[in-house]
C-alpha cells in the first residue's frame, strides 16, 4: 500500500495484515520479521471482532479494493482452491498461497518491480505556454522551489558528524528491524563516497527512504541526506554519459496524470526523484509486464533522447558497472533533471503509452532568469550552501515553522561576531513576522540594526533597508506614527546615496502605499504601489513573488472603494504570477484564495466564494500552525459565507 506525507512511513509502501491468529504461534512471528526485511512498515490487525473467520478476505478486499492508495493483496489461507475462484475477479490480488515461505518470497520479488517502477512518480510541469486555462501552470511554483531545494542541498557543506545523526535517526525508525539494522551498521562502517550508486541501487533502507523523501519533499529528512545526495551527484559527475544515447522507463500513472502530460506537450518536466531508466527496452518492457495493470491506470514507456553534446543538465550515468545489480542495463539521472515531452503515442503492439521526452538543459526553460534570481537573493548562488541557506530556502517555500526553527539552531552555535550574523538576525525577524510574531520580530530588526550600526555604519543601503522592515513591522501593528518614522528614516537615507532607484526602494514604497491605505488615502496608496512596480520590473525578473504583493495591495484598495471588478483583476493578477513562483502549498496562495473568495462574497456569489475560502483553509491548516491568526480568519469566513447560503 502506498503511503502519504502525513504519515509516519518514511519509506513509499506499508504492509497490512490482517489475521486473528496473527501474534499467537512463532510461525507468523518469524513472518513478521521477514517481511519487515521487504518493507518495515508492517500494521498489524488482529482484533477479533474484525478479523472472526475466514471470510475476512472476501468479505474485505471488495470494500477496499478500488483505493488508490492500495497496490497489492495477498491471500494466506489453507485453502488455496476455494479462495482462488473468488479472487479471480480482483486484479490487485497478486497471490493465495498456503505456504509462509512462498508467501514471503512472492512479496518481495513483486515489491522489487514495485520500488523501480511502480512507485508514485510526481511530476513537475512547467507550462510556458501562459494559457490560464491549462491547469499545469499552477505547478510551476512547484518547478522552481524543487530546483532551488536540489541545488542547495547539492551545494550544502556537511562533516562526519552529519552522518552520525544520519545514521542514528535510521537506527531508531528501523528498531526490531534485524535485517535493516544489520544494513544500516555495515553502512556505517564501509560505506565511502565513492560507493554512493552502489549503496543507492541495493535493495534497503536508503532507496526507499530517499525517494519518498524527494517524492513529497520531506525538507527535514532530505537535509539528513545531504551528504548522501551529495556524493550520489558527484559520482554521475565522475561517470557522466559522453554520447548520445535513447532510454526507456516503464510506469504506471493514473488516468488523471495521463491527462495532464497529453495537455503539456512541447513543455518542461521535472520528477521528483532519481530516475532509474535502461538503455535496453527489452528490460524496461519486462519489468511493467511483471506487475498487473489496475482499473484505472495506464501501463507507459518513458522514451527518453539524450545528446550531452548539445545540453548542460544535471548529471547521468549509465550507472552498469557501479550499481548493485549489474544485468539492468541501468541510466541514472540525477535528481532535478529537466525534460521536455515532444510526443504522446499509443503502441497498440505492446498495448501501452509511449511518451516521447528529450533531456533538456539547465538554461532551456522560461523560469531559468527567475530561478537565477531567485538562486542569487536567498540560495547562496555558485558558492558553498550552508545552514543558513537552507533556512533560507525553507522560508521561501512558505515553511515558515521549519526556518525558524533552523535560524534558533544556528543562533545557539553562532557568534555575534560571525560573518553571517547580521543574515541570521534578518532571517529570525522575518521568519517571526511570518508567524505573526510581531514583537519577537521587531526585536530581531532592531537586534540587526543596532550591530550594523556598531559594526558597519557606512553601509547606509543595507541600514534603510532595516529601517524600512521595522516600519513594516509597526505597520502591522497599526502603529502608523512610527511605521511612518522609520519609512522617512529609510528614504532619507537613500536619497542621500543617490539610491531613489534602487531594488530595495520598492518595499519602501511598498511601505508606504500600506501606510496610505490605511489611513483610507486611496490615491496616494495606488501611486505608490505603482512605484513600487515601476521599480520591480526594472530589477526583477518576470514573475517574481514581491510583484504579487503590488498588485494584491492595489486590489485591497479597488475591494475597500467597492470596485470589485478592478479588485477581481488585481488579485488575479497577483494570483497567477504565485501560481508561478510560489509552491501550491504557499501561504500567500492561499492569501490569493482568500482575497477573491471575498470579491465573489461581495457580489453575492457565495458558492464561488466558498470553494475558494475552502481552498484557502486547506493550504493555510497545511502550512500553518493551527493557532495561527489566518487560521483562525480563514475559518471565520467559511463560517460566514456558510451561514450565508443555509
Amino acid at each position: 500500500m502506498a503511503t502519504n506525507e502525513h504519515d509516519d512511513n518514511l519509506e513509499t509502501f506499508s504492509l497490512l495484515w490482517l489475521d486473528a491468529e496473527i501474534n499467537t504461534t512463532e510461525e507468523n512471528k518469524h513472518a513478521q520479521r521477514r517481511l519487515r526485511s521487504i518493507i518495515n512498515h508492517l500494521k498489524i490487525f488482529h482484533d477479533l471482532h474484525k478479523c472472526k473467520n475466514g471470510r475476512l478476505g472476501k468479505e474485505l478486499v471488495p470494500q477496499i479494493h478500488d483505493l488508490p492508495q492500495l497496490s497489492s493483496v495477498y491471500i494466506y489461507c489453507k485453502e488455496k482452491k476455494l479462495h482462488k475462484q473468488w479472487t479471480q475477479h480482483f486484479c490487485k490480488v497478486n497471490g493465495v498461497v498456503v505456504n509462509l515461505d512462498d508467501l514471503v518470497d512472492r512479496i518481495k520479488r513483486d515489491q522489487k518491480i514495485r520500488e523501480k517502477y511502480d512507485q508514485p512518480m510526481i511530476m513537475n510541469i512547467y507550462d510556458n505556454s501562459r494559457n490560464p486555462d491549462k491547469s499545469t501552470t499552477e505547478l510551476n511554483g512547484n518547478f522552481i522551489h524543487y530546483l532551488l531545494l536540489i541545488d542547495v542541498l547539492i551545494r550544502m557543506k556537511f562533516s562526519e558528524k552529519d552522518k552520525k545523526t544520519f545514521i542514528e535517526f535510521c537506527k531508531d525508525k528501523f528498531s526490531g528491524n534485524s535485517l535493516q539494522l544489520d544494513l544500516i551498521r555495515e553502512f556505517e562502517h564501509d560505506y565511502k563516497p565513492n560507493d554512493a550508486i552502489w549503496w543507492y541501487t541495493r535493495d534497503g533502507f536508503l532507496f526507499n527512504m530517499l525517494n519518498k523523501a524527494l517524492r513529497i519533499q520531506n525538507t527535514e529528512l532530505l537535509f539528513l541526506f545531504r551528504f548522501f545526495i551529495h556524493d550520489l551527484n558527484q559520482q554521475l559527475e565522475k561517470n557522466q554519459c559522453k554520447t548520445p544515447i535513447q532510454v526507456y522507463r516503464c510506469q504506471f500513472i493514473s488516468a488523471e496524470e495521463l491527462r495532464n502530460l497529453q495537455r503539456s506537450r512541447d513543455q518542461f518536466i521535472s520528477i521528483n526523484s532519481f530516475i532509474s531508466t535502461t538503455s535496453d527496452r527489452s528490460v524496461a518492457l519486462k519489468f511493467s509486464n511483471g506487475s498487473k495493470l489496475v482499473n484505472g491506470f495506464h501501463r507507459i514507456l518513458f522514451m527518453i533522447d539524450v545528446d550531452p553534446r548539445k545540453v548542460r543538465s544535471k548529471p547521468f550515468a549509465d550507472i552498469s558497472a557501479l550499481s548493485y545489480f549489474k544485468d539492468e542495463s541501468e541510466v541514472l539521472f540525477m535528481v532535478g533533471c529537466i525534460f521536455r515531452l515532444m510526443n504522446i503515442r499509443w503502441d497498440d503492439k505492446d498495448k501501452l503509452w509511449i511518451i516521447q521526452m528529450q533531456l533538456a538543459g539547465n538554461e532551456q526553460n522560461d523560469l531559468k532568469d527567475l530561478f537565477h534570481h531567485m538562486r542569487e537573493e536567498y540560495g547562496g548562488g555558485e558558492s558553498e550552501a550552508d545552514l543558513l541557506s537552507y533556512g533560507d530556502i525553507l522560508y521561501h517555500m512558505g515553511k515558515y515553522d521549519l526556518a525558524e526553527k533552523i535560524y534558533s539552531d544556528l543562533r545557539e552555535r553562532c557568534s555575534t561576531n560571525d560573518d553571517s550574523y547580521d543574515h541570521l538576525c534578518f532571517s529570525l525577524a522575518v521568519a517571526h513576522k511570518e508567524r505573526k510574531d510581531f514583537n519577537r520580530s521587531l526585536r530581531w530588526f532592531h537586534r540587526a540594526l543596532d550591530r550594523k550600526m556598531r559594526t558597519n555604519p557606512s553601509d547606509l543601503l543595507y541600514i534603510a533597508g532595516l529601517q524600512c522592515s521595522i516600519g513594516n513591522i509597526h505597520m502591522e501593528k497599526k502603529n502608523y506614527t512610527q511605521a511612518m518614522e522609520y519609512y522617512n528614516k529609510a528614504m532619507k537615507l537613500y536619497k542621500r546615496e543617490n539610491a531613489t532607484n534602487h531594488a530595495s526602494m520598492a518595499s519602501l514604497y511598498h511601505g508606504f502605499a500600506r501606510i496610505f491605505y490605511f489611513q483610507k488615502q486611496y490615491s496616494d496608496a495606488l501611486n505608490y504601489h505603482q512605484e513600487s512596480l515601476n521599480i520591480q520590473q526594472k530589477h526583477l525578473p518576470d514573475n517574481h513573488p514581491d510583484m504579487a504583493v503590488n498588485y494584491s495591495g492595489m486590489g485591497d484598495i479597488y475591494f475597500s472603494l467597492c470596485e470589485y471588478q478592478n479588485a477581481m483583476e488585481y488579485y488575479r493578477r497577483s494570483f497567477d504570477i504565485r501560481k508561478k513562483s510560489l509552491p501550491h502549498q504557499h501561504p500567500n496562495i492561499a492569501l490569493s484564495h482568500q482575497n477573491i473568495g471575498k470579491v465573489y462574497e461581495a457580489i453575492n456569489k457565495q458558492n464561488d466564494a466558498l470553494e475558494h475560502y475552502q481552498k484557502a483553509f486547506r493550504i493555510y491548516r497545511y502550512s500553518l500552525a493551527a493557532d495561527h491568526l489566518d487560521v483562525i480568519d480563514i475559518k471565520k469566513d467559511i463560517e460566514r459565507v456558510t451561514a450565508k447560503l443555509k
